[in-house]
Order: C-alpha cells, then sequence, then structure tokens
C-alpha cells in the first residue's frame, strides 16, 4: 500500500506560505519591498483591523503588462533575478518569487495595475486555489494591492495572532524601519480612517527625527567611513537620546533593514563609557558592501544576512562609531585609526603621541600600556571588607533572621557609615553590609506592591498637565496598555500624536513627570503577551530599580538609617526584586580569622 504521496498544490502553497506570511505585519513588508523595488517615490498603506479584514498598499511605481500581472502570483515568479549567477549579486529587496504567491495562498488577492502610457490597466482578483486571471480596468499609473480576509482558510494560524492593536503596531514598526531606510520616499501609513503617518522625501537625519519623534537634529552625530570596499553612513545618538530599550536602533545593509546581533553589539561596545548601564543607544547605520560578498538568501523573509567576513565588519563598524564619539569628545580617543590588518598576526605601526596601535583582527596591543592609562582604578580604602562582602558568609540566614525579627533593637542595625553605595551598620554577631541601591529597589517595590492594592489606579493630579510628544508606536503602545497605566498611577489622554499627563504616581518627583513618563512608554513595550497581573508586577520592579537610583543619592545618617529601618519591615528584606542580595554579614569569627 502506497503511502508517500504527493501534496496536492493548494496545500503545498498553504505550507509554503507559513514561512514568508507570518503575520499582517509580514504582508505590509513584502508589499512595500515590491514597491520600492518597481522605483514608486510614494507608497500608501491602509490597514483595518489590524490587517486582518484588509491591507492596502498603494504605489506610484513602474507597473505592471497583463502577462507580468498574471505571472506575479505564481510561486517562484520574479522579474529580479533570470540566472544563478543573478543570485550572488542580489541588488533588490526582493528576488525569491514568493511573497505575492504565498499571499495568495493565504488570502484574498486584488490587484490593480497599469503601465504609463498604456490606454488602460488590468485587475486581478484571486482567491486561494484559483487561477489568476487579469481583466481591463481603469487603473492609474503603478499598482495597488489588496489583501482581505488574510488567514481565513488557515484559522489555526489565525488563531495565534494577537488583538487587532498589537498586530497594527508590528505593521506600524516595519514601516518606520522602511521610511528610516528610505528617506527618498514618501510613506503614507492609515489605521481605517486614521492617518497615522506621513513623512515626505526629506534628509535622512530629519527622516529619523520625524519618525522616531523624541530624538531632534542635535542628539545625532554624523557617521562616515570607508574601508576595504564596506561603506558606512549613518547617525549616533548622544547619551542624551539613549533609550532603555532597543527600539532606537536600525540596520541597513544595501537598503535593506537587517537583524544583526553582532553589528549591533558592536556599536553597543563603542558606547560602553558613553551611556549608563541599562541603557541602549540610538543609531541609524547605512552599510553599503558588494553584493557577492554576502548572502541574503538565508531566510524567507530576508532579516539574516551572512558575511563573508563578519569579523572583519564587525571591527571596522566598532571602530567607526568609536572615532566619531572620540571626536564628540564622548569617549577617550586611545587608538589611532589604523587600517584593518589582513592577517591574524599582522602586526600594525606602534603608536604615536601617547595613542595605542593594536591588531584589529586579533585584539592584539602593541603598546601594552596598564589599564590604569584607560582612568580605571584598582584602589580600595577596605579591599578585605569588600571581598567579604561580594561572597555570602556563613552568618547571612542568622542576619536574615535578626533583621526581620520584630524584638530586634535599634542599636544592632545602626549605621557606623556609608561609602560607594554600601552602609556598614552594627550587628550582634559582626558587621553587616547593606547595598544601599538593593535595598532602596527592594523597600520601592513593597511600598508601590502596597499602595496599589490600597487604592488601585490611584494618582496625584498635576496643576499643570505635561504634554509630551510620541511617535505612532509609543501611542499604539500605549493604547494597547491602557488599564496597566492606569493602574501604575498615571492619568494620561491621548490626542493626535500628543500624550497630556493629568496624574502621576507618589513616587515620580517633580520635574521628572516627562522622564518617568517616557521610561514608563519604553517598558510598556517589554511586558507583552503577559497576563495583567504579570505586566503589573514585571513593571512594578523596573520602576523600582529605576526609581532606586533616585533613592540612594542621599547618603546623609538619617536618611540610610530610614531606609534600613524600611528594610527591615519588608517581606523579603533578604533580595531584591530583581534577584540581587541586599545585605551580608561578616561575623566576628571570620574578622578574627582575617586578622591573624
Amino acid at each position: 500500500m502506497q503511502r508517500i504521496r504527493i501534496l496536492p498544490e493548494h496545500l503545498a502553497n498553504q505550507i509554503a506560505a507559513g514561512e514568508v506570511v507570518q503575520r499582517p505585519e509580514s504582508v505590509v513588508k513584502e508589499l512595500v519591498e515590491n514597491a520600492i523595488d518597481a522605483g514608486a517615490t510614494s507608497i500608501t498603506v491602509v490597514v483595518h483591523e489590524g490587517g486582518l479584514r484588509s491591507i492596502q498598499v498603494v504605489d506610484n511605481g513602474s507597473g505592471m503588462s497583463r502577462e507580468d500581472l498574471e505571472l506575479s502570483v505564481v510561486r517562484h515568479a520574479t522579474s529580479k533575478i533570470a540566472r544563478q549567477e543573478d543570485l550572488h549579486a542580489i541588488q533588490t529587496l526582493g528576488f525569491r518569487g514568493e511573497a505575492l504567491a504565498s499571499i495568495a495562498a493565504v488570502a484574498e488577492v486584488e490587484i490593480a495595475t497599469s503601465l504609463d502610457g498604456d490606454a488602460h490597466g488590468w485587475r486581478l482578483y484571486m482567491r486561494p486555489g484559483d487561477s489568476p486571471t487579469a481583466k481591463p480596468s481603469a487603473s492609474r499609473v503603478g499598482t495597488s494591492m489588496t489583501v482581505m480576509n488574510l488567514f481565513a482558510n488557515v484559522p489555526a494560524r489565525r488563531k495565534f495572532l494577537k488583538s487587532a492593536l498589537t498586530e497594527f503596531r508590528y505593521i506600524s514598526e516595519t514601516l518606520q524601519k522602511l521610511a528610516i531606510a528610505r528617506p527618498d520616499v514618501r510613506f503614507v501609513l492609515y489605521d481605517g480612517q486614521a492617518l497615522v503617518m506621513d513623512v515626505q522625501p526629506e534628509q535622512a537625519n530629519k527622516r529619523v527625527c520625524h519618525v522616531m519623534r523624541s530624538i531632534h537634529e542635535e542628539d545625532l552625530l554624523t557617521l562616515e567611513h570607508s574601508e576595504q570596499a564596506l561603506w558606512i553612513k549613518g547617525f549616533l545618538g548622544t547619551a542624551s537620546a539613549s533609550r532603555k530599550n532597543r527600539g532606537g536602533q536600525f540596520l541597513f545593509l544595501n537598503g535593506r533593514s537587517i537583524h544583526s546581533k553582532s553589528l549591533s553589539f558592536a556599536v553597543a561596545q563603542a558606547y560602553e563609557l558613553v551611556i549608563p548601564q541599562g541603557h541602549h543607544p540610538v543609531f541609524a547605520i547605512w552599510l553599503d558592501i558588494d553584493p557577492e560578498r554576502i548572502d541574503v538568501n538565508i531566510h524567507p523573509q530576508k532579516h539574516e544576512v551572512k558575511f563573508d567576513n563578519e569579523r572583519a565588519v564587525f571591527m571596522i563598524l566598532q571602530q567607526a562609531v568609536t572615532h566619531v564619539l572620540a571626536k564628540a569628545n564622548l569617549v577617550p580617543d586611545l587608538s589611532t585609526f589604523q587600517p584593518l590588518a589582513q592577517a591574524p598576526l599582522q602586526s600594525l605601526p606602534g603608536g604615536m603621541d601617547g595613542h595605542v596601535a593594536f591588531n584589529r583582527l586579533t585584539g592584539e596591543i602593541l603598546d601594552s600600556r596598564p589599564h590604569a592609562a584607560l582612568g580605571t582604578t584598582t584602589s580600595s580604602p577596605l579591599p578585605g571588607a569588600q571581598r567579604a562582602a561580594a561572597t555570602p558568609s556563613t552568618g547571612f540566614h542568622q542576619a536574615y533572621e535578626q533583621l526581620v525579627r520584630d524584638e530586634h533593637g535599634a542599636r544592632e542595625a545602626a549605621v557606623l557609615y556609608v561609602d560607594r553605595g554600601l552602609a556598614y551598620c552594627r550587628h550582634e554577631d559582626g558587621l553587616m553590609i547593606i547595598r544601599l541601591y538593593a535595598a532602596a529597589e527592594r523597600v520601592l517595590y513593597d511600598k508601590m506592591l502596597q499602595r496599589t492594592e490600597a487604592a488601585a489606579g490611584s494618582s496625584e493630579q498635576l496643576i499643570f498637565p505635561v504634554a509630551v510628544h510620541v511617535d505612532a508606536v509609543s501611542k499604539l503602545v500605549l493604547e494597547e496598555h491602557k488599564q496597566l497605566v492606569s493602574t501604575l498611577g498615571f492619568n494620561v489622554q491621548i490626542e493626535a500624536d500628543v500624550c497630556t499627563v493629568n496624574g502621576i504616581p507618589w513616587y515620580v518627583s517633580a520635574g521628572n513627570e516627562e522622564e518617568s513618563f517616557r521610561f514608563l512608554l519604553e517598558q510598556l513595550q517589554t511586558v507583552e503577551g503577559l497576563d495583567l497581573d504579570k505586566q503589573m508586577d514585571k513593571m512594578f520592579i523596573k520602576l523600582a530599580r529605576r526609581q532606586a537610583g533616585n533613592a540612594v543619592q542621599d547618603v546623609s545618617p538619617s536618611h540610610v538609617q530610614r531606609l534600613v529601618s524600611d528594610l527591615r519591615r519588608c517581606t523579603m528584606s533578604h533580595v531584591s526584586p530583581s534577584g540581587k542580595p541586599t545585605y551580608t554579614v561578616i561575623t566576628n569569627d571570620e574578622l578574627e580569622r582575617r586578622l591573624q
């Protein structure tokens, strides 16, 4: 009995479509990229119900003839490549000939197109499984593609999509990337009848500012560099433009938006001394390289790219960014701008004028000066105490019991002195060392929980409301998490691209309203997919961690003593909400052993 059989064509198409069309955002990306390849200078996207009901992409590109239109929805039909050699020199965004065929396999598709100079255009309507047939139509020059009832014939795939608001946010984020990648093209986005984005052709730095909204031209540093047939240009954000998430990072390779952890890390390393820990740099970087040196045919969605020498690209990009930051006096200019070594053991000329030269392929330092030259120091007034604090002692659990006991005397936890974020307190078993940042984080987290349970959604009303300009994605995030924002104590009113903050939580100090609200916006994007309780808990942890930095700036004895007392009243005083120990104890026995 024969058990192996060839799948019906319509079923095989549905399976293959899952590689290209994962959600409505995938449809928008493929259709807009096709419009760019067709030479469009203006592209309009209209989305209904997050793309589940319909997606329409209208462009003023070159259009198609009847023959091309009927072939456009056939699998592996493409105008981008014709022979094997073309696969190694791809300069278009699309080339696989799968996008339209995959979309037509899981949705109803209507295409209207016309060539310049033709008496009339052509229209094609196709349901999944149908054969494409074009009919004459009064279409304008360019192409209009409408996708309706996405995944209606694949209910299992439709079931796993997010809400319409979330799916539209994904679409908006993708269109922002495409808009930054091509500042010479006009992009328009509608959510139903509501205009969300309309950016005219403009200079690249202005396009970055218009799309990201919260970034200003004075926050951008210009990046330009070329080496080994790799051309790099773009813009780097200053320290003040850094964010708590990676939402402001854009990488483009030969005009294509790419995901590359390696190259993003190269930029992040250059910023290591510029921005605070936990922050991420903002940048928009365009890389241009010979198409034969890269392979974009790795994944159907074409996000990932393989280089012939990724390490060389990594090092060139990293030093180019470092050089720009050094010219802006944001980092010390410690190295000469040497060309990249071509071999692992090739040494470059030694440094001059106090600089260091090194082999960027291997990291070989030619002028081996100590790290003290970098401005760091390893001196410590209490090296022994610091080593002990780094390793929890046998008295850790005893200290915990002592700290939470009601009859615990104030004398036992009296603060002796404070140094470099550590409070040294008297303890009956020896010396208690409290990490102030972790302690403040625990205290603030517990207070947030208690106050929210006592009066959920309460906020302190502002006499003078604060207006905050936000981009399209942030606005959608606020709409999506409206209940969570209210529960956290923020009273916000949204109108167009302006959010008016009318009320704030108790822990936000005067003058920090806008900064705290922007931090909230950044963190809301990290709680997607969780239920409300888990979202609240995660947000409380992030907010407590942020506020803890302000709480430990005051190191006066009275303030630190009050913080220690508050810590004793917490239910889990021995650990911060993010899992860091709040204190340790060096017992008298340990001290005696160290002094022998």
